[in-house]
């Protein structure tokens, strides 16, 4: 097998699979420049594993959820509203993270062949539309009904917008905004790369630089670069992208040494006692089954990296894929306002229950009805925009 257009002749390089088999054919002659790689087969089992960890997101806001919030919405500690499960629900959260390494993985996939100018609209028109379609409903939900979500400032709804409320110091309208940053500091950083064209080697170097940086900010006092680098996220998006590198090539011992780096340095973020993402102090007698979800979250993304899984199969796999962002985006503020107007009056598992089925409906009408078609529109109107800093032809003079 040659080397792959546009990757450099190195005894280093892992010979690329057949497209067959990674389905993920090559570009064409020009190499990265060739536009968008076209792929044969969507990866079933990331979409199934994509929508499990949504589920699990869900489900970890309605039943696992430490005292705070929910406790208001219960009117009671969830844990004494579902004392036999609650404890288990808790690791739901983790679901986020497991979002982070499939990302890696698929944003590297995507990008491959693609120009810097179709990367950006291909993550544009995928985080936008659906991201203001969940900012509609959900502001319509906080300002006209009685929810636990107050009332917030709309200087707060206008830097949500732009999805950059994290670096403004806004906070987020919905909670569940927050993962949007990490995503979107991994595109911006990675777009680098894209424009540099993507390679091999380019890539082992970025995810090189990111665990550097990963491991430097939370020491150097330095919060643009923490803000910047988000260490906490930062191993699973570099895991996910060095998964991907061994499914289009081939497992190395180099890449496999990113993948130890970041399973542990993720390990060590998520159990920091003080500064931790997820502040797992409290959940102290967990940390054994932590550590060992974390570990399977690893070792799945690795079954597929290594092709054990190109057997799953099924449409079903690829519309629960679809729905994954829209149920992420609308469950909780919806979610928890029905739970709020009927925790005393239905049964806990009924409402949860349904309440769950009614969101997976909703989000189905909204990705058919609302999202697609405007994600459509948007890319068809920047595909035929013109990008740079060239000035347009003046306006002619009366």
């Amino acid at each position: 097998m040659g080397r792959v257009i546009g990757e450099p002749a190195s005894a280093d390089v892992p010979a690329p699979r057949p497209a067959a088999e990674a389905e993920v054919p090559r570009a064409e002659a020009g190499g990265p420049q060739a536009g968008p790689v076209v792929r044969r087969n969507r990866l079933a089992a990331l979409d199934g594993l994509r929508f499990l960890a949504a589920l699990a997101v869900v489900f970890f806001h309605f039943v696992g959820q430490t005292p705070g919030a929910m406790q208001f919405v219960w009117g009671r500690p969830p844990g004494e509203v579902f004392p036999d499960v609650h404890g288990y629900f808790a690791f739901g959260r983790l679901g986020v993270d497991l979002f982070f390494l499939i990302s890696g993985f698929v944003i590297c996939m995507s990008a491959w062949g693609r120009t810097p100018r179709d990367f950006f609209i291909s993550r544009i028109t995928r985080l936008y539309p659906m991201y203001w379609v969940a900012i509609i409903v959900s502001a319509c939900v906080i300002y006209l009904f009685d929810t636990p979500f107050g009332h917030p400032n709309p200087r707060v709804l206008f830097a949500n917008f732009t999805m950059l409320q994290t670096p403004l110091g806004v906070d987020n309208l919905d909670s569940v905004y927050w993962t949007l940053w990490p995503e979107l500091c991994f595109y911006l950083t990675f777009a680098v790369v894209v424009w540099k064209g993507l390679t091999y080697q380019r890539v082992v170097i970025f995810c090189g630089l990111w665990t550097v940086a990963a491991v430097l900010a939370p020491t150097a006092g330095i919060p643009l670069l923490t803000l910047l680098v988000n260490p906490t996220s930062a191993p699973f998006f570099i895991a996910g992208m060095a998964f991907y590198l061994m499914y289009r090539y081939r497992p190395t011992p180099l890449l496999w040494g990113i993948v130890a780096m970041s399973w542990l340095l993720a390990l060590h973020f998520l159990l920091a006692p003080h500064g931790g993402r997820n502040n797992w102090d409290t959940w102290a007698p967990w940390r054994g089954w932590l550590i060992l979800s974390t570990t399977v979250f690893f070792l799945l993304i690795a079954a597929i990296a290594l092709g054990w899984t190109t057997w799953i199969r099924g449409r079903w796999l690829t519309v629960a894929g679809t729905l994954t962002f829209p149920l992420y985006l609308l469950h909780d503020v919806i979610g928890v306002s029905i739970v709020h107007h009927f925790a005393d009056r239905v049964d806990p598992w009924t409402l949860v229950l349904l309440t769950a089925g009614g969101l997976l409906v909703l989000s189905y009408v909204v990705q058919r009805l609302v999202e697609r078609p405007l994600a459509q529109t948007m890319r068809r109107l920047l595909n035929s925009a013109e990008f740079g800093f060239k000035a347009p032809k003046p306006r002619r003079q009366s």
